[in-house]
């Protein structure tokens, strides 16, 4: 039995996934799996691979369903004791499995070990931003008292790509959001639980990188993105919570929303009746922040007249930089 399954889902990257699997297949730590999930590719990615000669690798074939969908079936068929799941445009640094089988066997309490990484083709490393927002090598736990600006970042830290967690923590939680073919958020719907529930292991130093460039999701749709499915189906992940932490998923729920709102606003979309539901459906538990009932505040100017732009626009463009 291998002690890690890594999995790959597949979908039109003919022109990265060969240096993504190698990769994989060039990790110091050899005792792994290796699941390629093809989720409908029509570029002849899939064929890319048919030279490969590797008896971990095995490659599965499924109708387009979805990143979730895919990553999902890696996961059923996996056997080892972890599991990891490399995006078909990343590429991993070579001790990157090593260290991380190195640390949950270390630290058992740990739910998974967690990376920084490199982003786009300059390489920018995310360490020094990773320090400053106080991640230091080691077991960590989620600070109960944040913002919830810095609770995002700390769930947004967990890409699936840098991830090796603890395969029947995985199942238990579900796997992926695979619910029609989610293609945003569906990954950290499933690490916010982690994040909500348990210790990680985390290092703030790159041992991923992150092509940015090749993405056709997450930062490639900023400001277009599909409604997250932690608003869409929050009920689980409330269900899910450890007690103590359900004040800072709430707060997370709320902020959510509030990007979700201003992008409504932003488009002209946003009137004062959705507004109300809004914020009825995930309203702020607890005080927000002078600056965040600053927007929220001009958000209910701009949900009264949507097409106003200016003044009020440049005023809330302004409130979310100085937010960040």
């Amino acid at each position: 039995m291998p002690r890690v399954t890594v999995v790959i889902p597949l979908y039109n990257k003919a022109p990265t996934i060969l240096a993504t699997v190698a990769s994989a297949l060039h990790q110091t730590f050899a005792d792994f799996e290796l699941i390629v999930v093809d989720d409908g590719s029509t570029d002849g990615g899939v064929s890319a691979l048919a030279g490969i000669e590797d008896n971990r690798l095995r490659l599965l074939a499924q109708e387009n369903r979805g990143p979730g969908a895919a990553r999902n079936w890696g996961l059923r068929e996996g056997r080892g004791d972890y599991v990891a799941f490399l995006d078909a445009d990343d590429e991993w640094e070579a001790s990157f499995l090593q260290l991380a089988v190195s640390r949950l066997d270390a630290y058992p309490d740990c739910a998974a070990s967690v990376s920084g990484y490199w982003m786009g083709p300059e390489r920018a490393s995310r360490g020094p931003l990773n320090r400053r927002m106080g991640l230091l090598s080691g077991p960590w736990r989620l600070p109960k008292q944040l913002s919830p600006g810095d609770i995002k970042f700390f769930v947004d830290f967990c890409h699936s790509s840098c991830i090796v967690a603890r395969r029947t923590l995985v199942q238990e939680y579900g796997g992926y959001y695979d619910a029609e073919r989610c293609s945003y958020g569906e990954d950290s719907y499933l690490w916010l639980m982690f994040v909500m529930n348990h210790s990680l292991y985390v290092e703030p130093d790159p041992f991923v990188w992150f092509h940015t460039e090749h993405s056709s999701l997450g930062n490639a749709l900023r400001g277009r993105h599909p409604l997250r499915p932690a608003l869409s189906s929050s009920e689980p992940l409330l269900a899910r919570c450890d007690p103590e932490y359900l004040p800072a998923l709430h707060d997370l729920l709320a902020y959510y929303r509030l990007l979700e709102t201003e992008k409504l606003a932003n488009k002209g979309r946003l009137f004062t009746g959705d507004l109300k539901r809004w914020r009825e459906r995930f309203p702020w538990r607890r005080p927000p922040s002078s600056k965040i009932a600053l927007r929220e505040m001009t958000l209910s100017m701009l949900a009264a007249a949507p097409r106003l732009t200016g003044a009020l626009l440049r005023l809330r463009q302004g409130l979310r930089a100085t937010l960040h």
